[in-house]
């Protein structure tokens, strides 16, 4: 029996739905292979980063721009594949202890290094991001596990200072994780990470004494947030010793690194005049398919900050937005060398304020110098 147009079409749309949601697995993908190079030891470790290179930034541009909305029709799969990393990154976490145990920077550098660059660029890519999905959701299971994947950059406070203060202060000066144009990326990195520790402390100061409650008690989230973290480094001292924490906490180091390069993208040099709403135009957009892919839709920021409680398969690509020119990695890449970096934002910011910036915000970035400044 032949398969009428309507039944054809119907298998065609079904196929297609099941393959975008399948490309979602892919970090997930990578966490498994990243844990399999540990396992094996050796070189293989830069077998995944070629790989990661290559699919994060070649075949990101290759792969061209995705504007579709996915929907709700593979929620339980999505959800279950968010919670599915945790798992893999304790994985991960383990045999990279084990891995330590087997390897020296005495003997074996480059062997090392590649362990701990693996590791590290996974534990941001998906312990921050899928932690950072799982901090904009109410309930003990996704804050527990969000905590749990922040842990492993040693970023918990990412929690309380991301909801309470980025969401409100983006684009504005004293936001931690907005770039201001002219300011490097090492200025920026060491600002981030003071600011958003010291201001996820204020905001959990200033709820206890709402309360009448003590600060320095177990009612204070951010002494609670760091539980994880230290679990996770007793299981690694448990595992493979005094050694094994020093690998591990160079990779958690490079992993938060990582986590703010990306930071450092998202806003940079956008400016929002306080108290003012925030739009669209205060985030960098992007929408190529593996960079949407691998970071959870994240890149789709302009919607994320408008609606941060949209999970992520909900998050809409818009029209009239800032754009970068190239994915999320190729961008991260670029911010590594300060003169192509500056000659690619000078002209989107120019772009942006002709196009974008409100005339308070015009007068803002006249006030502060910063016009022509990237």
């Amino acid at each position: 029996m032949v398969p009428s147009t309507d039944q054809a079409k119907s298998g065609r749309s079904l196929a297609s739905g099941v393959l975008a949601a399948g490309q979602y697995a892919s970090a997930n993908i990578l966490l498994l292979l990243g844990s399999a190079s540990l396992f094996v030891g050796g070189w293989t470790p830069f077998v995944v980063i070629l790989l990661i290179m290559v699919f994060g930034s070649f075949a990101d541009e290759i792969s061209g721009d995705d504007w579709d909305r996915l929907g709700d029709r593979a929620k339980t799969f999505f959800n279950l594949n968010l919670y599915l990393s945790l798992p893999l990154m304790c994985l991960l976490a383990i045999l990279l202890a084990l891995f330590s145990r087997g390897h020296s920077f005495t003997g074996q550098p480059l062997q090392m290094i590649g362990g701990i660059w693996v590791a590290g660029y996974l534990f941001a890519l998906v312990g921050a991001t899928v932690g950072h999905e799982l901090t904009h959701r109410q309930g003990r299971l996704p804050q527990t596990a969000a905590h749990l994947l922040l842990g492993f950059t040693g970023n918990t406070s990412f929690v309380i200072y991301h909801v309470h203060v980025h969401h409100r202060q983006v684009g504005m000066y004293d936001d931690a994780s907005t770039a201001r144009r002219g300011e490097r990326l090492r200025s920026f990195v060491a600002r981030a990470i003071y600011r958003q520790f010291t201001q996820a402390g204020n905001i959990e100061t200033a709820r206890l004494r709402r309360r009448g409650l003590p600060v320095w008690s177990r009612h204070n989230r951010l002494i609670q947030a760091h539980a994880a973290p230290l679990a996770i480094f007793a299981v690694i001292a448990a595992i493979g010793g005094p050694f094994a924490i020093l690998i591990f906490g160079l990779a958690a180091i490079l992993g938060r690194l990582l986590h703010e390069l990306v930071n450092f993208v998202q806003h940079f040099g956008l400016v929002r005049a306080e108290n003012a709403p925030i739009r669209p135009r205060h985030s960098w957009d992007c929408y190529r398919r593996v960079s949407n892919v691998l970071h959870y839709n994240l890149p789709r920021h302009s919607d994320h900050h408008m609606f941060a409680t949209k999970p992520f398969w909900r998050l809409d690509a818009l029209e009239d937005t800032p754009m970068l020119p190239y994915g999320y990695q190729t961008m991260a890449t670029f911010a590594l060398i300060p003169p192509l970096w500056r000659n690619i934002m000078r002209g989107l910011l120019k772009d942006w304020d002709a196009r974008f910036a409100s005339d308070a915000e015009r007068e803002i970035i006249r006030a502060r110098g910063w016009e022509g400044l990237a």
